[in-house]
Order: C-alpha cells, then structure tokens, then sequence
C-alpha cells in the first residue's frame, strides 16, 4: 500500500464524524446521507476500512415511488453482500445487517432504484447494526449515574465524562441514562487519558438488570480482556482471559465495542470483530454504561475520560427475517455469521468435512451414496460445492439427502442442470409438497448449496441467494449424496468441500 492510500485509510477511519453532503462519493462508518436518484440512474459510493469490521448497510426510501437497492463490492470487484427489500411488504428498504468484512482495502457501494424507480433515500452505514438509537458526543455527567461502586468515584469537569477511582480490586459500574435497554444492540464508548499507578480493567457493562446483576467486558493494563456474568456479587467468567495481535497493551486511548445478537456476543476493538462468546443463559433487555476494576493487588488510583459513546440496534419486525444472501466462507467463520445473524444457536461442532465425493447414475428417480456413515444428525449448517457432469440432453441433477430413516422417509434438496431446484420430504412412494423454483445455472456449472436446518425450519441457499424454506419437526437420520435425475440420463455429482456444523445436544 502507498503512502498516499495509508493516508486515505488513517483519514477515513479517524474521520468518520465528517458530514457529508449527497453528492459526496467517500463514506465512512458512522455515515448517515441523504440522496436522490432518477429513473434509471445509480449512486456511487466509495468506503475504506479494515478487515473484520463490523457494520450494517440501510439504505432508507423516502418516497413511496423508490424501491431501493445496493451492491457492495469489495476493491477486486467480488460481492460482499447485496439486498433488495429487507421484509417485503412490510418495507421495501434495502438492509444488511451486522456483517463483517473479510479484508482491507476501499469497497464500492452503488445504490440504485428496482426497475429504474426513482426518489430519495437516506443511506445509513453505521457499526454494527442499521438504526442509531443514540450517539453522546457531549458526554455530561448527568446522563451518567453511578449504578454499583466499592469505593468513591469521582467526576470530573471538563469537555468529556472524566472518570476516577482508588481502592483495592474496586469495582464500578455507570450506567448511561439516555441509553434505551435492549435485548439486541451494539454499544461502543471511546475511552482516552487511561492512567494507573498500577493495573487496571477498563470496559463495557451491559444487560444491566440491577446494581448487582449485570454483565461486563473487561480489558485490563497488559491486552487482556474477559467476558463476566456477575450476579449478588458472584462473578462467573463466560470466557478466559485472552488477546489478540490488535489489541495495544497498555493503550490510553481505545475503542471498545459490543455486538450483542441474542446468545451471540461478538467483541470489538477499534472497529473491528476480535472474537466471540456464547452465553446462553442470559438474554434479555438491560441497560449498558461503563465498567471499571482497580488493580486487586496493589490497589491504587485510576482513571479515564469518556469522549464518545453510541449505540446502534437492529431493524426488527414480528416475523424473523431471512437474509437474502449468505456468503459462503470457510465453515469456521460462517458458523460466527449464522450465529450473529441469530439463525444458528451456537457456534456448532465440525463433524463432517469431506474435500471430495461424487455419486453417478443413469436411471431416473433419485439414488443415493451414503456419506458419514454410522452417524445420525438432527440440527445442523451444511455447506458443498457441486459440479454436475450429463453425457445427454435431458434434466439431471445433484442433491443432498439427510434425516434419512429408509427409502421412504428422508429428506431431499436438489438443482438440476435446467435450473429447477427443490426441498421437500419424501413421504412414502411420493414427495409432499415443498419448496421449488427455478434459477439458472452459472455457466461452469459449480453450484453452491448451503441447508440451515433445525427442529422447526429448514433454509435453503442456492449460489449464496436465498431460495425457500420448509416447515419441520425434531428428526435424526443420516445423510447421503444424490443424482436426481427427471428421465434416464447420464448424470456424474462431484461434491467438494462438503462440511457440516452440528448444532446436536
């Protein structure tokens, strides 16, 4: 990278407040603008960050005519993610959310109206997630309000919230009053002048349900950070100390962040995803502030300033969403993905990884290859790649067989070399009715199937675009390859990079 693109990088990660006017091409995260677009016409913008930066794309019609939608490329031309309508009827605005980008470098983003609609939009990129609940640049003292202390902490008079306390392993937690509470959100505080005469923990309080019974991030002198449940003053760690190579230790300036997805809880160091903890046990709505630890062996005073703090929350309607896209990504980050995205409980155990198989018929009907044999699963993500081979005119395809109890009683998800695709249950000597479509195939062949399956619903992925779901119920069975031929033909499946994550008790 040049001197000159280090520049532009530095600018438009430690810029983002900058207001920009419509026709202003760079954004930067925490941008809010506003535009217009004729028929037919598209806007483009330009955004610079890091890898593994987390943040959420809206573009929000303002008129009733406009039917948004966006692209958004990385610097090679590749898609990283896309959307039409968010929940069609209940909003046709263009929405993804909390995704995490897989390198550095400048992205484009173009927005455009559905069959050359027209109107204006407002475009909210923010971190994390698409709504700004509240930003506190002001940072007054009487929006914070100490929730929990074990000694004395002090405020101090100045342009931004100026914290300290002394004491012996005293801990402390200040609540934001202005902040809504909420079961899923992201908050962020932008610490500065962090000082001790020896150690301290420095971070973020969350799901504060009382004085008592809260849950906090903490950083503390050398790099470190820890997630905690603390309740009647019991502390539990939800995870072990750890680091990682972002994290400055020592640092007196910092943003800490968190992404907070139902069970999911993902960490962010200034701006970017460092790792992510599943804790269960606690979900609901709570208030967040700032947390604050003295050093337990030789005490001491420490403190801090506050010169930001904000917090975005997502778009929610009554049914849950489906994303319109999920980009494939080794099986290790999806798992992160789908378990942000709250389509995954959990993280998931790899129990399958396959880098080649293939089954070939030339019959029609389906015939099956038994895969992982000897095991049985219930809930899990599955992920291949299939390329079909056909010696013939005629319609064959490949499939994914799973919960598979006999030749009568399994269930099926299959596209052919014409285009159709299909998910459905096989239920004696027929199908019951499920989910079909058409989508044409890319011209090399290679199909991506993704299947989401757990014990209420089943999603199905077809080239990274969302095709249908099924209805379902608690099943186990084994899994199989399959040639899904519609008339005899000569049909070859060669599956690669086959994984499965089982989300199994």
């Amino acid at each position: 990278m040049t001197w000159l693109a280090r520049l532009a990088l530095c600018f438009a990660l430690f810029f983002p407040w900058l207001a920009l006017r419509a026709d202003d091409s760079a954004l930067a995260i925490g941008s809010i603008v506003e535009g217009e677009l004729r028929a037919g016409e598209s806007k483009r913008y330009t955004l610079t960050a890091l890898a593994l930066t987390i943040l959420s794309i809206r573009v929000e019609a303002l008129d009733d005519q406009l039917d948004p939608q966006f692209e958004f490329l990385d610097a090679s031309g590749a898609l990283v993610a896309a959307n039409d309508d968010f929940a069609y009827p209940a909003t046709v605005d263009a929405i993804v959310q909390a995704f995490v980008l897989p390198k550095s470098g400048a992205y484009t983003l173009t927005v455009a109206g559905l069959g050359g609609s027209a109107g204006a939009y407002r475009l909210h990129v923010l971190p994390g997630y698409d709504r700004l609940a509240m930003r506190d640049s002001v940072m007054s003292s009487q929006d914070w309000e100490v929730a929990h202390s074990d000694a004395p902490v002090g405020f101090g008079a100045a342009n931004f919230l100026s914290i300290d306390m002394t004491g012996f392993g005293a801990a402390a937690v200040i609540v934001g009053r202005r902040f809504p509470a909420q079961a899923d959100f992201y908050f962020e505080v932008a610490f500065d002048f962090v000082s001790a005469i020896n150690g301290w923990g420095l971070g973020l309080a969350f799901r504060i349900q009382s004085p008592d019974t809260y849950q906090r991030l903490l950083l503390n002198k050398n790099g470190y950070w820890r997630m905690e449940r603390v309740s009647g003053g019991f502390v539990e760690p939800l995870d072990d100390w750890a680091t990682h190579p972002a994290i400055v230790p020592g640092a007196s300036k910092f943003r800490l962040g968190l992404l907070v997805a139902g069970a999911h809880i993902d960490i962010v160091y200034e701006g970017q995803v460092i790792d992510s903890v599943w804790g269960a046990r606690t979900t609901e709505a709570g208030g967040v502030g700032i947390a604050m630890l003295t050093d337990a062996a030789r005490g001491g005073l420490m403190s801090f300033a506050v010169l930001e703090a904000q917090m975005t929350v997502p778009t929610r309607l009554e049914a849950p969403i489906i994303p319109q896209r999920i980009k494939m990504r080794a099986p290790y980050l999806l798992a992160h993905d789908l378990s942000r995205q709250q389509l995954a409980q959990g993280f998931g155990e790899t129990k399958l990884s396959l880098s080649e198989s293939s089954v070939r018929n030339n019959r029609a009907g389906v015939t099956r290859v038994p895969i992982a044999s000897g095991l049985a699963f219930g809930q899990f993500a599955l992920g291949a790649k299939v390329r079909l081979e056909r010696r013939a005119e005629g319609n064959g395809g490949c499939g994914i067989i799973f919960h598979f109890y006999n030749d009568e009683n399994y269930t099926l998800a299959y596209f052919t070399a014409d285009g159709d695709y299909g998910l459905s249950r096989r239920a004696g000597a027929g199908f019951a009715p499920g989910v079909y479509g058409h989508r044409e195939a890319p011209p090399d062949s290679m199909r991506q199937l993704l299947l989401l399956v757990n014990d209420e619903v089943i999603h199905f992925y077809l080239d990274e675009v969302y095709v249908g779901s099924l209805p379902s119920q608690r099943r186990f069975g084994n899994l199989g390859i399959a040639v899904v031929n519609y008339q005899a033909i000569q049909s070859a499946c060669q599956f690669a990079d086959l994984w499965l994550l089982s989300y199994d008790d």
